[in-house]
């Protein structure tokens, strides 16, 4: 089976390592890379968005691009392979449909639910909710 590292870079986001299920937030990755995953990991992760908006403010936005901009720094440096997805893209491949008037809890919550439908012996939350979205993503794309 393919390693993957699946991120999301949100200030609220996490990490998801299959095969093995190992979840944690993003800050714990970097004392974990070296002990835990092999170099031939794909590592996946959520492309942020490059514009702001009523949806996100410029002060989030750019804390947002730094996180993902140093992510992917981070693993390009250590000789990963990176796969960057638009959140569009994975939310496409979970066919739950798009945010639309939802709320954002509302919307979050269903793809919350839909991670935990597609990964049952796992405990998804709100911050892994995402990364298990990615990863089911990459498995079906074979990234």
């Amino acid at each position: 089976m393919k390693n993957y590292l699946c991120i999301d870079p949100g200030a609220n986001g996490g990490w998801v390592f299959s095969p093995h299920h190992e979840i944690a937030t993003t800050g714990d990755i970097e004392e974990l890379v070296d002990q835990h995953f092999p170099l031939n990991t794909t590592v996946v992760i959520e492309n942020v968005p490059p514009f702001t908006g009523r949806l996100i403010p410029s002060s989030a936005a750019f804390k947002l691009g730094k996180s993902c901009g140093w992510l992917e720094g981070f693993f390009q440096g250590k000789g990963y392979s990176i796969v960057l997805v638009r959140p569009q893209a994975w939310q496409a491949t979970m066919g739950v449909g798009t945010k639309g008037k939802q709320t954002t809890t509302e919307w979050k919550n269903k793809l919350k639910q839909e991670a935990q439908r597609r990964f049952p012996l796992n405990t998804i939350t709100l911050k892994t909710a995402d990364a298990f979205c990615l990863l089911a993503h990459a498995r079906q794309h074979n990234l």
